[in-house]
């Protein structure tokens, strides 16, 4: 918090992070994340659920993860099963399978670093029938390409490092993975044999997690 005329008052990183879901949802509508499950492998297939989530940081990355696990099943390890195309009782391919921790490190990424200053720009998760897709606001200018370079390696590009510290913070309460950019592309590529697409471009960063 800062002090002011009329006392002690939020800080923005503070209010994400500690505020009432309905306060930041009411005050902070650019803060919430649109998920939506296609039918299909692009944003062009037919929608089967689309929810808007809201709420503070930790309640959106909690309840993003549920709508994830709704479509696709989240393994720590490679499961001992084969790849299929087989369509279940609803008329959807099998579920897909991806590493966990991936998953979480995309999600954790897009919440604590998202331009928010990008207020026309939503954080949006795509779940197509053999990739997970996570689009978030990001200034392409002084970022792209260089800077997307050097996140591969470790080499930090973040935006709203107080925000960063804290979410990732044991005391923060939420069970993270750990290792960045470097630990999703590693992981990432030794589940599925594919690395993820990363882009950004048109004040977007885009991460696309391939599924087995």
């Amino acid at each position: 918090a800062t002090n002011s005329a009329r006392g002690l008052v939020p800080t923005f990183a503070g209010f994400l992070l500690f505020g009432s879901d309905e306060s930041v949802a009411r005050l902070l509508p650019q803060s919430s994340v649109t998920a939506t499950r296609f039918s299909g492998d692009n944003p062009q297939a037919p929608i089967v659920e689309r929810v808007e989530l809201k709420g503070n940081l930790a309640t959106i990355y909690e309840i993003t993860l549920k709508f994830v696990s709704r479509y696709a099943d989240l393994w720590d390890a490679r499961p001992n099963v084969p790849r299929t195309t087989a369509e279940d009782h609803s008329g959807l391919p099998a579920r897909a399978n991806y590493p966990r921790g991936s998953i979480s490190e995309a999600l954790a990424n897009a919440l604590i670093h998202r331009d928010l200053a990008l207020r026309d720009i939503s954080t949006r998760i795509h779940i197509f029938d053999r990739a997970i897709e996570v689009v978030n606001a990001r200034r392409s200018a002084g970022f792209a390409p260089a800077g997307l370079r050097a996140t591969k390696f470790g080499v930090a590009q973040s935006l709203n490092p107080q925000i960063a510290s804290i979410f990732s913070n044991p005391a923060y309460g939420l069970t993270l993975a750990h290792g960045g950019l470097p630990m999703l592309l590693r992981e990432s590529r030794a589940f599925s044999g594919r690395l993820p697409d990363l882009a950004a471009f048109n004040d977007e960063f885009r991460v696309r997690i391939h599924g087995i």
